[in-house]
């Protein structure tokens, strides 16, 4: 009997994803992937699976499953219940449902065996704004069945969880951008000092923020080009979005700094109305953040 995931309910957005498909922008295929990698890796390694295997991304409403035959999973990221952070076991016809708790946004839902769904571009991620990969090119609908596949080794035992946001201020650790010389002195300033809103308008494509404008920036002289995950582009009502796993693969807007990749996860996690704020470092700096978490998925999948 194949085992899988029916969808009772299937929760606001819930989608397939995993580490993405990087590579295709000059064709002009987004990324996609998990916008909480941090979260997918740490969900896979507590059931037993490679760091990027298909998963579950659900957002602000858990969804309910019913099992077809058992199945262990492990909850990541926001505080979807009942039991996130730890490996919970689902019996064949057994219900669970992943209630999402207060400042829940995101999380990751990995199942041993991971998702099995047919890799497009060799990922299996779901691009919502295209259509494509994942299960069928869209989120869960309600009746939807999700094949598991065979489990790939033993689940950690213990728990575990990726930080939540602080009950203050979100500080993001960020880069200057590409384009930061084309604002003046004082807007330069006002960004890396200014309390930024999280509007509930963002999406897989971007966080969008909201604060004092930073002004007008003349861009039609602006070339397009490739886009970043975490590159702030400052529109033109001097407003940040921090571009995200399905960002358009080119742009013009000013880019005027990026969130360093360690720190993405943590925005992911950040519910609409939060305040963040950035913090100015150097490049190296974000180098060896990175570093470090390379580090430790190495350690992790070496377990």
């Amino acid at each position: 009997m194949t085992r899988g995931l029916f969808v009772v309910e299937p929760g606001v957005l819930s989608t397939v994803q995993d580490l993405g498909r990087p590579g295709w922008g000059a064709w002009g295929v987004p990324a996609s992937g998990a916008l909480d990698e941090e979260a997918l890796r740490l969900a896979n390694r507590l059931v037993g699976n490679p760091p990027g295997a298909a998963a579950l991304e659900v957002t602000l409403q858990g969804p309910v499953f019913k099992a077809v035959g058992d199945a262990l999973l492990a909850v990541v990221g926001g505080a979807f219940g009942p039991a996130p952070g730890e490996v919970m076991p689902i019996h064949d016809g057994g219900t669970l449902a992943l209630t999402a708790g207060p400042g829940a946004v995101r999380a990751v839902v990995a199942v041993a065996g991971g998702i099995d769904v047919p890799q497009v571009l060799g990922s299996r991620s779901t691009c919502v704004s295209a259509r494509f990969g994942g299960f069928q090119g869209r989120r869960l609908q309600k009746g939807d069945v999700l094949s598991i596949g065979e489990p790939f080794g033993a689940p950690l035992p213990g728990r575990a969880n990726v930080p939540r946001p602080p009950a203050g201020d979100v500080t993001l650790r960020a880069m200057p951008g590409p384009q930061e010389d084309l604002f003046d002195p004082e807007a330069r300033a006002a960004f890396w000092a200014a309390a930024w809103r999280v509007l509930p308008e963002s999406n897989r494509m971007g966080i969008r923020l909201r604060g004092e404008s930073l002004g007008f920036v003349e861009t039609s002289a602006l070339p397009s080009e490739g886009t970043a995950p975490g590159a702030v582009q400052i529109t033109a009502e001097g407003q940040p979005i921090v571009l995200l796993a399905e960002r358009p693969t080119t742009g013009g807007y000013p880019k005027i700094a990026t969130v360093a990749s360690a720190d993405l996860g943590l925005l992911a996690r950040t519910a609409p109305g939060r305040i963040v704020r950035f913090e100015r470092i150097p490049v190296d700096e974000a180098r060896r953040l990175l570093a470090e978490r390379e580090a430790s998925d190495r350690a992790g999948s070496a377990r």
